[in-house]
């Protein structure tokens, strides 16, 4: 049995009203969630970038842009697709708006503690070289039935800590019949 799941147009609603939230208006929200079930973000979501860290250098910004947001790769959410518990790590792809490659950049996902605060929450790895994502770690909670806030982090090679930079959105949608 799902949880609460949105239609397109409800989900594209509940972004609307998240994109009104400032950076710092959207830490509390994500300290106060949840870690998501399986089940609740099972399938796909649709998604959006909600706030840039306004510390996050430009070229950390502009790299997200070109892996994320350009003519031929408009990010739309993602795809949760194995399950994922405290003791078994699962898997997801990002979905596009686009025809050629509308799923792209795989993440495996398993519970873990947050980079900030230390508490629980679903961690989603793009994994290391070659991948375009590499040093890419998102993390994940539930803020409301169907919807989730996520912190976007990036690390490069040489760097030694991960570097915080967005606040993204997912609602889940309803599956189709």
């Amino acid at each position: 049995m799902f949880e609460k799941r949105h239609s397109q147009e409800e989900a594209e609603t509940i972004i609307d009203r998240l994109r009104g939230y400032s950076f710092e208006e959207l830490h509390p929200l994500f300290e106060e969630g949840r870690i998501p079930l399986f089940e609740d973000i099972e399938g796909d979501t649709a998604g959006s970038l909600l706030a840039w860290n306004p510390r996050s250098p430009w070229w950390r910004k502009l790299l997200t842009r070109i892996a994320f947001d350009n003519p031929f790769a408009r990010w739309k959410g993602k795809r949760y697709t194995t399950p994922f518990g405290e003791e078994k790590g699962g898997r997801g792809v990002n979905l596009f708006r686009n025809r050629i490659l509308p799923r792209r950049h795989r993440f495996n996902t398993s519970i873990e503690k947050a980079l900030f605060d230390k508490n629980p929450c679903l961690v989603l790895d793009y994994g290391s070289l070659p991948s375009l994502l590499a040093g890419t770690r998102d993390e994940l909670l539930r803020i409301e039935d169907g919807v989730f806030v996520g912190r976007g982090y990036h690390k490069l090679p040489w760097e030694k800590e991960h570097s915080f930079v967005a606040c993204f959105v997912l609602c889940a949608l309803k599956q189709a019949a």
